[in-house]
C-alpha cells in the first residue's frame, strides 16, 4: 500500500511536470531539457498555480480554473489512475474533506477536491477536469449534501465509476439527482441520517434507486453529510465509501 509521502510526493511530480508549481531543477548545466506533458487539451491550459491549503498535506497541489472572476480552487494529492472527487457542502472547501483526502490517498487513489464558485456546476465539472488533466483515467464521484446531490445528478453527464452521496437533497440549484430521472447503472450508494434536520432522510432516499434497497443506508443519529465521517457511524460510513470504490473500480 502506497504512503502518504510517497503518494504526495508523486503528485508534486506531476504538478510539477504540467508547469502547475515551481520544480527543483538539477544544477547541472548540461543536462537537457524535458518535455512537459499538457494532458487533455484544453483542461491543463485552464489551470492556474494557486497556494496549497495548509489544511491539506505537503505535497499536495492546488490550482484554480474557470474564469477568474469566479475561479474554482481545486487541490489533489495522490497518484495513479484511479480518481476520487470529493465534493464538499454548500459551506464548504476544500479543507472540509481534509481527512478523508488523506485516507484515500494512503489507499492509492489520485484525489481531488474543491471550493465552490458561484455556479456549482462548473466547479463540479472543473474538479474532475482537473483529476482526469493530472492522470485519472476512470474517476468515481463521492459528494456530502450539495456535494451529493451534483454526483448524482451530474452521472450521467460526466460518466463516473461509482457514485457516493452523503445527506444529499433530491434537488438543489435547479439540479434533478432523482433516481428515476438518471440513466446511470454504475455502482451507487447514498447514506442518510434518521434525523438529519438539514435534508431529510425521505429526500436522500429518492437519490437512491427503488428497485436497488443496497443503494440506501440509513443510520440513526443527526449527522448531516461529511459530519457522518466524524461521529459514532465514521468506521461504517469509511467501508461503504471503501466498498463502493471497489466496486467501481474492479477491486
Amino acid at each position: 500500500m502506497p504512503t502518504l509521502r510517497s503518494s504526495v510526493a508523486a503528485a508534486a511530480t506531476v504538478a510539477c511536470l504540467l508547469g502547475l508549481v515551481a520544480c527543483t531543477a538539477p544544477s547541472d548545466d548540461t543536462a537537457e531539457p524535458t518535455a512537459t506533458p499538457t494532458g487533455p487539451a484544453g483542461i491543463v491550459a485552464s489551470m492556474r498555480p494557486a497556494d496549497r491549503p495548509t489544511c491539506l498535506p505537503e505535497g499536495a497541489a492546488a490550482v484554480t480554473t474557470g474564469p477568474e472572476d469566479d475561479p474554482t480552487l481545486v487541490a489533489f494529492a495522490g497518484s495513479g489512475t484511479r480518481g476520487v472527487v470529493l465534493a464538499p457542502q454548500s459551506d464548504g472547501q476544500v479543507c472540509q474533506w481534509a481527512r478523508e483526502l488523506v485516507r484515500l490517498v494512503e489507499e492509492g487513489y489520485l484525489v481531488a477536491t474543491f471550493s465552490w464558485s458561484d455556479v456549482g456546476e462548473r466547479s463540479f465539472t472543473d474538479a474532475v477536469d482537473v483529476l482526469r488533466g493530472v492522470g485519472a483515467t476512470e474517476v468515481a464521484f463521492v459528494g456530502a449534501s450539495k456535494g451529493g446531490m451534483y454526483a448524482a445528478a451530474l452521472a450521467d453527464e460526466l460518466d463516473p465509476v461509482a457514485v457516493v452521496a452523503l445527506g444529499p437533497p433530491v434537488e438543489y440549484d435547479g439540479h434533478d439527482a432523482h433516481a428515476t430521472a438518471s440513466s446511470y447503472t454504475g455502482p451507487l450508494l447514498v447514506v442518510a441520517s434518521t434525523e438529519d434536520r438539514s435534508v431529510p432522510a425521505l429526500s436522500s432516499k429518492l437519490v437512491s434507486r427503488a428497485d436497488d434497497p443496497a443503494t440506501f443506508v440509513e443510520l440513526t443519529g443527526s449527522a448531516h453529510g461529511v459530519q457522518l465521517l466524524n461521529g459514532e457511524h465514521r468506521e461504517q460510513v469509511e467501508q461503504l465509501i471503501d466498498d463502493a470504490l471497489a466496486s467501481g473500480f474492479g477491486g
